[in-house]
């Protein structure tokens, strides 16, 4: 769900720097809506499938690994953003932030074996590099500069990409569960 979200939020850039463009917008509100709704439904059938089961106890580990990766990902943010404003190199930042963005989905993709953060790593590096190789700093998109405004719907669009196959991953999980009969505990006899 998160995923889809940021998705709406980074692609969001739309409404705001193209301005009519109303073929964009209307495609921006599809897929919104649809990825929203379908992972609502998604959470209705675990909610509804799980009520009464005993919850997976809380990993220590797995919760120490995801607050290093954030944190990493925070530092790193910081000091590279830092570093280009103290070398009057502002129109870095951004295509710089969506790549590091990218790099850190790499490392979340391990840590949580997902194979979909791969996806959206790749997707956020491309969308930070392909602006930066192709156009010039100073080109606009409407009223930002394009080197904020392509990373910004390329990482969208990645999140985007990469929540529709966790949720169809998901969807194929849940009618698998739902279709397996409740396990019933062991009587003796």
């Amino acid at each position: 769900m998160w995923m889809a979200v940021y998705g709406a939020a980074a692609t969001s850039v739309v409404w705001w720097a193209i301005w009519p463009a109303p073929a964009w917008l209307s495609i921006w509100c599809l897929v919104t809506l649809a990825l929203g709704l379908l992972i609502a439904m998604l959470l209705v059938r675990v909610r509804r499938l799980t009520r009464g089961l005993q919850r997976p106890t809380f990993n220590r580990r797995l919760a120490r690994n995801i607050g290093l990766v954030i944190v990493a990902y925070t530092l790193a943010e910081g000091l590279a953003a830092g570093g280009l404003h103290a070398g009057r190199h502002d129109a870095w930042i951004f295509p710089v932030a969506v790549m590091i963005a990218g790099a850190h989905f790499f490392v979340f993709a391990r840590v949580l074996a997902t194979w979909q953060y791969y996806l959206t790593g790749i997707l956020d590096c491309l969308a930070a590099v392909i602006p930066v190789v192709s156009l010039n700093p100073s080109s606009a998109v409407g009223t930002l500069p394009s080197w904020v405004f392509y990373p910004l719907l390329g990482g969208g669009a990645a999140l985007f990409i990469t929540a529709a196959p966790m949720a169809c991953e998901s969807a194929v999980i849940l009618r698998h569960l739902s279709s397996t009969p409740p396990a019933r505990p062991h009587q003796p006899l």
